[in-house]
C-alpha cells in the first residue's frame, strides 16, 4: 500500500479510483447541487412570506441568537483584559461556557431549519433546552455552579449529569423557579409547552425503530410536497421549535435579571472592566430582546399565564 505523504497527490488518488467510479454512475451536477439549494432558499422565503407567525418567530429567534452571541464575546474580551488580575470566578467560567454553546447551538439550529433539515434540529433543540435548565439553575445556586466548573473530565461530568440532571431532576427545579417567579405555586406551564418538543427530540435522539420510521416518513401534519423527509426541504412547523426555545428564553431572562453586568440570583456580576460594563450597546440588545418575549407573549405567541380558578 503506497504511503500518500503529500496531500496533493492523496487527492489526485481518490478523484482517480472513487470519483471517477461516482461519475460513470451520474453523479449529480455541481449546477444540479446548487439548483436544489437555491429551491430550498426560495421555499423558506415563501414560508417567511405567507405565514406571519413562523415569519415572527424566527425574526425572534434569531435575535435571541444575536443576543446570546455578544454575551459570549463580551464576556471573553472581558477574561481576556490585560487589566485583569487573578483567577475568574466560578460563575465567570460558568457564564462563558454556557453562553458560547447555547449560541453556537442556537445558530445551528436556525440553520438547520433554513436549508430543511427539521428532524435534525429537533434532537439538537432538545439538548439546548437541557442547557438552559442547568444554566438558570446555576444562576440560583452558586455550589451547582462551582460543581459544573469543576466537572471537567468525562467521568465528573457524567457525574454531574447522572447527579443533577437525569430523570427531569433539573426540569423540576427550574420549574419550581418559574412557578415562583410568576406567582403560581401550582403552575406546570414549563413542562406542560415543552412536552411536544422533548417527546419529538427524544423519538428522534436515539437510533431506534421509531427514529428510523420518523425519518422515512415524516410528521403527518407537515406537508413535504413532491419529496420525501429523508430530502431536505423547509417547512412551516418548524415554528415549533422555535416556540419552545424563545419560550426558554423567556424563563432565562427571569433568572439572567441584570446579569452580566450586576449580580443576581447567586451570581456576582460576570464583568469587571469599565470598557465593558459603560457598553450601552449590550443593555440596548438586551432592552430589545426583552420587548420582543414581551410582543411574543402579548400576541399569545409564547403562552399567557392565568392563575388557576
Amino acid at each position: 500500500m503506497t504511503n500518500l505523504r503529500d496531500q496533493t497527490e492523496l487527492r489526485k488518488a481518490y478523484d482517480k479510483t472513487i470519483q471517477k467510479q461516482l461519475r460513470r454512475l451520474g453523479r449529480p451536477s455541481k449546477r444540479g447541487e446548487a439548483v436544489e439549494a437555491k429551491k430550498r432558499e426560495q421555499k423558506f422565503k415563501a414560508i417567511l412570506k405567507k405565514d406571519p407567525e413562523f415569519y415572527v418567530l424566527y425574526r425572534s429567534i434569531n435575535l435571541s441568537a444575536t443576543w446570546l452571541s455578544i454575551v459570549a464575546a463580551t464576556l471573553m474580551m472581558d477574561l481576556g483584559h490585560p487589566d485583569n488580575k487573578g483567577e475568574p470566578s466560578d460563575e465567570q467560567v460558568a457564564a462563558l461556557a454556557f453562553f458560547s454553546r447555547l449560541a453556537n447551538d442556537l445558530w445551528a439550529i436556525i440553520e438547520l431549519v433554513e436549508r430543511g433539515f427539521d428532524l435534525q434540529a429537533r434532537p439538537l433543540a432538545r439538548s439546548y433546552l437541557e442547557h438552559v435548565d442547568v444554566l438558570i439553575c446555576c444562576i440560583n445556586d452558586i455550589e451547582l455552579t462551582k460543581e459544573f466548573v469543576a466537572a471537567i473530565e468525562p467521568d465528573a461530568s457524567n457525574h454531574f449529569w447522572h447527579k443533577h440532571v437525569s430523570k427531569n431532576k433539573i426540569k423540576k427545579r427550574v420549574a419550581s423557579f418559574i412557578a415562583g417567579a410568576v406567582g403560581l405555586p401550582d403552575t406546570d406551564v414549563v413542562d406542560s409547552l415543552r412536552e411536544a418538543a422533548e417527546l419529538a427530540g427524544s423519538a428522534l435522539h436515539h437510533p431506534t425503530v421509531l427514529a428510523g420510521l420518523i425519518a422515512a416518513f415524516g410528521d403527518e401534519d407537515v406537508d413535504y410536497g413532491e419529496t420525501y423527509p429523508i430530502f431536505p426541504i423547509p417547512v412551516a412547523a418548524s415554528g415549533g421549535i422555535f416556540r419552545v426555545l424563545l419560550t426558554h428564553q423567556f424563563w432565562l431572562f427571569f433568572a439572567m435579571g441584570l446579569l452580566p453586568k450586576s449580580p443576581n440570583g447567586a451570581w456576582g456580576g460576570l464583568l469587571r472592566n469599565d470598557e465593558y460594563l459603560n457598553n450601552r450597546f449590550l443593555d440596548d440588545l438586551k432592552r430589545i430582546n426583552n420587548q420582543m418575549l414581551g410582543f411574543l407573549l402579548e400576541n399569545e405567541l409564547l403562552v399567557k399565564v392565568k392563575a388557576p380558578e
